[in-house]
């Protein structure tokens, strides 16, 4: 097993390298040197301002996992900061998004937790980050309203369908916390052509490991609901505090904007980035979010290339940060 993790260490960590420079590739070095000149010092609190984030991600992460057992406590604070960054960094650079950044944590966490634990708590990490992002969407349709009181009907719909869309999503997020997933996702995928036959044996030779991730996945919200509601409090509250980097960037060009203003860029970019999380990197899906939350308020076209621009600067640092992590041993 310790060959295996090592041999997917080295996978992750040569796959960031080579995404990354794509990635620049894409961009243009010119580019990137003419942005950073143009934001200057301001940066340094856009970059330090994730690493806030990722604090409070890696501090509901942890609330996940002390639950008090013996095992949980050979896993440190600084091990779960570096395999959120990484496993963030890890995400960003694959298609599909979660594909590559939770099976990496998965493993890594795997010698200290055991394979059910560490599966279920990396799926409840990963279902307080989804939801807080259900609940942001949902409170950003009637801050839309507010601060744009004419919308157009293609606008309209849009936002009526994603704010039905997330509470539906809530609704199955209530569903896993309470009963957990992992079985009924194994049913699901039973179902699915050429694959299906294996998923079925799989099923059947590991239904008790399979009901004790369940287990598990369910007691945090059902034992611990303190736990639980921290958690995901933290998580939502990361993602309010995401929308200070607009602020931030904007400020740097000369054109402030309100705290709305940030919250609703912040949350229409996001969402069309992820009905495209199929793309590696979001190439081209949080451009186009940005250039329709800016024309949706009347600010210059121009600054919405230059703030998704910033954005992708501030990515490729953590990105290295992360992809370098991934290599560090001692923590």
């Amino acid at each position: 097993m310790a060959k295996k993790a090592k041999i997917a260490q080295n996978l992750f960590f040569i796959l960031g390298l080579f995404a990354l420079g794509i990635m620049i590739y894409k961009i243009g070095i010119d580019n990137i040197w003419h942005d950073i000149k143009q934001t200057g010092w301001w940066f340094a609190p856009i970059i330090g301002l994730w690493f806030i984030i990722y604090l409070l991600n890696t501090i509901s992460f942890n609330l996940i996992i002390q639950d008090g057992s013996p095992e949980a406590k050979n896993v440190g604070f600084f091990r779960l900061f570096k395999l959120v960054v990484s496993g963030f960094a890890i995400n960003y650079i694959t298609p599909f998004g979660l594909m590559g950044g939770e099976p990496y944590k998965i493993i890594e966490l795997q010698p200290a937790l055991g394979i059910q634990k560490a599966t279920s708590s990396v799926l409840l990490a990963t279902m307080m980050h989804v939801v807080s992002h259900f609940i942001f969407w949902m409170v950003s349709i009637p801050l839309l309203l507010f601060l744009v009181p004419v919308l157009s009907d293609t606008v309209a719909l849009g936002m009526i369908l994603s704010s039905a869309t997330s509470f539906l999503l809530l609704l199955w997020a209530y569903r896993v916390y309470t009963r957990g997933g992992v079985d009924r996702a194994l049913i699901l995928g039973s179902r699915l052509p050429f694959v299906g036959k294996r998923i079925r044996a799989y099923r059947h030779q590991n239904q008790i490991k399979i009901d004790q991730m369940d287990y598990l996945i369910a007691d945090l919200y059902k034992n611990r609901k303190k736990d639980f509601i921290l958690s995901l409090v933290l998580e939502l509250f990361s993602r309010f505090l995401i929308c200070v980097e607009v602020l931030l960037m904007m400020q740097a060009i000369g054109w402030p904007v309100s705290f709305g203003q940030s919250v609703l860029i912040e949350s229409i970019q996001s969402l069309v980035g992820n009905l495209l999380f199929f793309m590696p990197m979001q190439m081209g899906s949080r451009e186009g979010g940005m250039i329709m939350v800016y024309g949706i308020l009347s600010i210059p076209l121009s600054y919405a290339v230059f703030v998704s621009l910033c954005k992708r600067i501030r990515e490729i640092f953590w990105t290295v940060v992360g992809v370098l992590l991934i290599k560090i041993k001692k923590y």
